[in-house]
């Protein structure tokens, strides 16, 4: 995007990262950091492309720098950094007209909160200049480490109030990685938690199972393989079970079981006694056996031949003696 324009606030890893990919797409930026020197590593890392970077003393100033209607990107480390960054001064005049994209870690209620604060900031410009126009707040998450987002090759995604607005962000973005609109305002956050716990199951699964493939003499590469293999299948299988999952009922769980709960129990504790012969952790294997035990009413319990779906009950569904209405549904929705 040749001669686009944008603002980042925030020069941590991912934010340096962010503006050096920009700067390489020839993306004419203005950065705010706290703390200068962040700005002159970044101007040394982005060479020989740092003169496309201006930066600023203030956040506001460093907004006003860009092209009206220019994107700002805060990738703050916290909910209440956003928050007290919107609040500086100036900062809901110059926010007018632009989206603010919010980049920064937390959870869907931080999305909404700092939603709140941005919407704050630009009433109180408008109530000083009748001709502030309004602006636009999209939340997001990147999901990938720096290294991915200078090849542009990781996940980006955003959440807002219209589909639209993301739309038109997501040419500028797009350099970063891919763009994905996920829904309202707290969707993005709920997207990211399930793609990258996913990662971290499957690093955890090679982890726990390294010291017995090592022993036996297994092919690593092997083991990788076949894994990608199963890991092809996973979407259907997701899909299958997300179908399942909606009837939550004795006769549902105990009908065309796929694998049951007695079943999945066998397969985890038959590998016990080798591990602990050989002093092979086994906190994975103990810490599926406790799940598995718990959805079936105990070793051998009551729902012991129920669907392996019923693992639900455990992860997903609180109990219904102790969880209120408020736990249970979507607690903020766009009118």
């Amino acid at each position: 995007m040749k001669g686009a324009s944008a603002c980042i606030l925030g020069l941590g890893n991912m934010g340096s990262a962010m503006a050096r990919k920009l700067t390489m797409s020839e993306v004419n930026l203005s950065v705010w950091n706290r703390s200068t020197p962040k700005i002159a590593a970044l101007k040394e890392a982005a060479a020989p492309h740092s003169n496309r970077i201006v930066s600023s003393t203030c956040p506001a100033s460093a907004i006003s720098h860009t092209q009206a209607g220019a994107p700002v990107l805060c990738v703050l480390t916290s909910a209440k950094a956003v928050q007290e960054l919107l609040r500086a001064d100036r900062m809901g005049q110059e926010l007018r007209g632009r989206p603010f994209i919010n980049l920064a870690s937390g959870s869907p209620d931080d999305a909404h909160a700092i939603a709140e604060v941005h919407a704050e900031v630009l009433a109180d410009a408008g109530k000083s200049d009748s001709n502030c126009e309004g602006g636009v707040f999209i939340d997001g998450a990147y999901s990938g480490p720096p290294a991915k987002v200078l090849r542009g090759e990781g996940r980006i995604f955003l959440s807002s109030k219209n589909r639209a607005d993301v739309e038109k962000v997501t040419p500028l973005l797009s350099h970063l990685g891919g763009v994905t609109y996920c829904g309202d305002i707290g969707a993005s956050k709920v997207v990211d938690y399930a793609v990258v716990d996913l990662f971290f199951v499957n690093l955890l699964s090679f982890m726990s199972n390294k010291a017995a493939l090592e022993m036996e003499g297994a092919d690593v590469e092997v083991v990788i393989e076949e894994m990608k293999k199963r890991l092809d299948t996973v979407p259907d299988v997701l899909r299958d079970y997300n179908a399942r999952m909606g009837d939550r009922s004795e006769e549902s769980y105990n009908s065309d079981t796929t694998v049951t709960l007695r079943t999945a129990r066998n397969y985890w504790t038959s590998r016990l006694p080798y591990l602990e012969s050989r002093g092979v952790p086994a906190h994975l294997t103990n810490f599926m056996v406790e799940l598995v035990d718990e959805a079936a009413g105990g070793k051998d319990g009551s729902h012991s031949d129920a669907d392996i779906s019923r693992l639900q009950e455990i992860v997903s569904m609180a109990d219904e003696g102790t969880r209120s209405e408020a736990q249970y549904q979507p607690p903020y929705r766009s009118a």
